[in-house]
C-alpha cells in the first residue's frame, strides 16, 4: 500500500465552480424526486431518475479531468431540461431549465479556461509567423 499514489487532477477555479454548481443541482433534483416519489407520474420519475445520474456521471467524468467531459456538457445541458418542459414537469421544469441557462453561462467560462494557453513567445518565432 506505500506505493500507491493519490490521484488529485489540478482543476482550474472556474471547472471547480462549474463542478460545485452541478453538484447542487443534482442534489436539488435529487430532493425534489425524494419529496414528490409519490406523487409524480412514471415519466416524470424516469427522468429525474436519467437527470440524477447522467449528471453524477458527468460530474465525475469532470473532476477525473476527462478530455471529452466538458464538450459533452453542452449538449447534456441543453436536452435535459428539453425532456421536463416535454413531460410537462411544471415549476420544477422551469426552475430546473434555468439552472441550466445559468449552468451554460458558468460552463462557457469553464471552458474558456480549460484551453487557456500561453501566449506564444514572438520573439523566438520566424518574422512571418508573427
Amino acid at each position: 500500500m506505500s506505493r500507491f499514489r493519490q490521484y488529485h487532477p489540478k482543476l482550474h477555479t472556474p471547472v471547480k465552480r462549474y463542478s460545485h454548481m452541478q453538484l447542487l443541482i443534482m442534489l436539488g433534483v435529487t430532493l425534489y424526486l425524494f419529496l414528490n416519489i409519490n406523487n409524480l407520474p412514471i415519466e416524470h420519475q424516469l427522468i429525474a431518475v436519467a437527470t440524477v445520474v447522467v449528471m453524477s456521471i458527468q460530474n465525475a467524468f469532470i473532476l477525473s479531468k476527462a478530455k471529452v467531459a466538458l464538450a459533452v456538457e453542452g449538449p447534456r445541458l441543453l436536452v435535459f431540461p428539453l425532456m421536463w418542459v416535454a413531460s410537462g414537469m411544471g415549476y420544477a421544469a422551469l426552475i430546473y431549465s434555468a439552472s441550466s441557462i445559468a449552468s451554460l453561462l458558468v460552463l462557457a467560462n469553464a471552458v474558456r479556461h480549460r484551453n487557456h494557453r500561453r501566449p506564444l513567445n514572438i520573439a523566438n518565432e520566424p518574422e512571418n509567423l508573427a
